[in-house]
């Protein structure tokens, strides 16, 4: 067999952008669609949050059986290119489907929740699949070499910082802008999520196409490893204790992550900054973008589980910073919240630029001591954590901003708390708390090496060529 062929420079940017697309896309709701459910939508804070958690565990369900379903099939364009194509319209309806002002045409509120759900539940879902086939295919660009799988992740995790700028410093601008022309403020969502979802679309087939060398349909040859059964797939996970201690770490800090990112809309809207809100989420697309910079360097001297760990330290100090120095007095102090919401950037991209490279790592290794390949599965699993993150941090926002005593904006003003200090528990103390134990868990128990990575990774390369020069 011959040595996979080195990635262009052309490819790997186009690997990256349109990932980076993406998430520029997804953000708008990720940030935006709490409030946007609350005060555009009229939904109640108890009933956002039991219909986002009905959507968010099926997104979950659907998250399980991704890998299995992606490893099972073989689609007529590519393993995994196939599914990434088809995966791009679902992906483009359901991001802008959350984001649409149901408000004027239909009057029950609970129709217009059932809607955002269906939005959601195209989308999310749909990134199920869409992750795992897109990690999936950097062993195909890269082969075994560690060097060019840091490369594809070192540049997409570059390039979803810089885009993330562009995207934070244009959509409330925008949101602005149109609020202004039109009089419906809530259409500007809605447009800046089609703006950036048309975009991505346009990226992810360009992808696609240049990709198509790397991933051609199968011939139906020896792969190196027997075929799992659906049985083998799940026991994978349990049985794998290197995988097992990511998941449930990853799991515990993702919880914390989706209360955070969920809340910290409020924060702008109650204390009356929002008009500030655009310049801070830019600060922190900004720090984040000179942090990912950084990573080659960081990796280098400290390794990725030193990278995890210096990141979810300081993750957790900026939640404590949060709780405590906020909001003091009666008084938002919304210099500390823009900092602390930069260096919580910072700390994300200290590791988030090796995030399917700890997967794959654990897919490695349970290949070479097994035997079966199951490295579809691992980077199913690396997207578990997130979906569990988004049922229940997600979901405890509007039981969260209840328990706090939230009221939509009424009569001019921009939406209170009846208890401030129950809100900046919920946004700083509770996630930083999670995300110690989380961090605690990876320093006693993750024991897999870079260096044992890299040898697993090489052996497992030869035995599938030895096995399809066999064939």
């Amino acid at each position: 067999m011959q040595e996979t062929k080195k990635p262009s420079n052309t490819l790997i940017n186009s690997y990256a952008l349109s990932n980076g697309l993406n998430t520029m896309a997804q953000n708008i709701p990720q940030i935006y669609l709490a409030m946007f459910m609350t005060d555009y939508l009229g939904i109640s804070p108890v009933a956002m949050g039991t219909g986002m958690l009905v959507a968010r565990i099926f997104d979950f369900l659907v998250g399980l059986v991704a890998g299995i379903v992606i490893e099972q099939t073989n689609m007529k364009r590519g393993k995994y290119l196939g599914w990434i194509r088809l995966l791009t319209a679902t992906l483009f309806f359901g991001n802008v489907i959350q984001m649409l002002d149901t408000s004027s045409f239909i009057h029950n509120a609970t129709l217009r929740l059932v809607i955002v759900m269906l939005g959601y539940m195209t989308f999310h879902p749909s990134m199920n699949f869409y992750s795992a086939a897109r990690a999936s295919m950097i062993p195909r660009l890269a082969g075994a070499d560690q060097d060019q799988r840091r490369r594809l992740t070192l540049r997409q995790s570059q390039f979803g910082a810089a885009i993330s700028i562009i995207g934070s410093a244009v959509t409330l601008p925008l949101v602005n802008l149109i609020g202004r022309v039109t009089g419906r403020e809530s259409l500007g969502y809605f447009l800046a999520a089609l703006l950036f979802s048309s975009m991505f679309a346009v990226m992810n087939l360009s992808f696609c196409k240049m990709a198509a060398p790397y991933d051609p349909p199968t011939d139906g040859k020896a792969s190196g490893g027997k075929k799992p059964s659906v049985k083998e797939m799940i026991a994978s996970v349990y049985t794998n204790k290197q995988m097992l201690v990511l998941f449930i770490c990853f799991t515990i800090n993702a919880i914390g992550n989706q209360l955070y990112t969920g809340v910290t809309t409020y924060f702008f809207r109650v204390t009356g900054n929002y008009s500030s809100y655009s310049f801070w989420l830019t600060a922190r697309s900004t720090c984040g973008f000179l942090a990912s910079l950084a990573v080659p360097a960081i990796g280098r001297k400290l390794g990725k589980k030193r990278a995890l760990l210096a990141g979810w330290i300081l993750n957790a100090l900026m939640g404590f910073a949060i709780k405590f120095l906020a909001f003091r007095s009666g008084q938002a102090n919304v210099v500390v919240m823009g900092v602390c919401m930069c260096m919580k950037s910072v700390a994300m991209y200290l590791y988030s630029a090796f995030n399917a490279i700890y997967w794959l790592d654990c897919g490695e290794y349970g290949y070479y001591t097994t035997g079966v390949d199951n490295r579809t599965m691992a980077v199913t699993v690396m997207n578990w954590p997130t979906k569990i993150g988004f049922a229940f941090g997600g979901s405890l926002v509007g039981y969260a901003i209840a328990w706090a005593g939230y009221q939509a904006p009424a009569g001019g003003n921009m939406g209170s708390f009846a208890s401030m200090d129950r809100f900046m528990s919920v946004i700083g103390l509770i996630p930083g708390v999670l995300t110690v134990v989380a961090a605690t868990g990876i320093f006693l128990f993750f024991r897999l090496s870079d260096e044992q990575a890299a040898e697993y990774a090489r052996a497992n390369l030869e035995r599938e060529q030895a096995a399809r020069g066999q064939n």
